[in-house]
């Protein structure tokens, strides 16, 4: 398991909201949850699931690349061989 990264964002909200738990700051704490969830909103952000379908269909395509790249060379040998 990746060892959490104490400069991501939630890790920072995780941080500020156990800081703000016992505090009489909870005004503070909803209205920080509401400008992070909006500046989380206007980015492109893909889920997580997403991202690893995206990594799995890459990673077949390389595949199938470097398949065809090795078909065509073998092609251009024969080719040549035959000339």
């Amino acid at each position: 398991m990746n060892a959490p990264n104490p400069n991501s964002p939630r890790d920072f909200l995780h941080r500020a909201a156990a800081a703000l738990e016992n505090s009489p700051l909870k005004d503070v704490q909803r209205n920080a949850k509401a400008l992070a969830q909006s500046a989380a909103g206007r980015l492109d952000l893909v889920t997580r699931d997403e991202f690893d379908a995206l990594q799995a269909m890459l990673l077949a395509a390389q595949a199938r690349i470097a398949a065809l790249e090795a078909q065509v060379a073998a092609l251009e040998a024969r080719e040549a061989g035959a000339a």
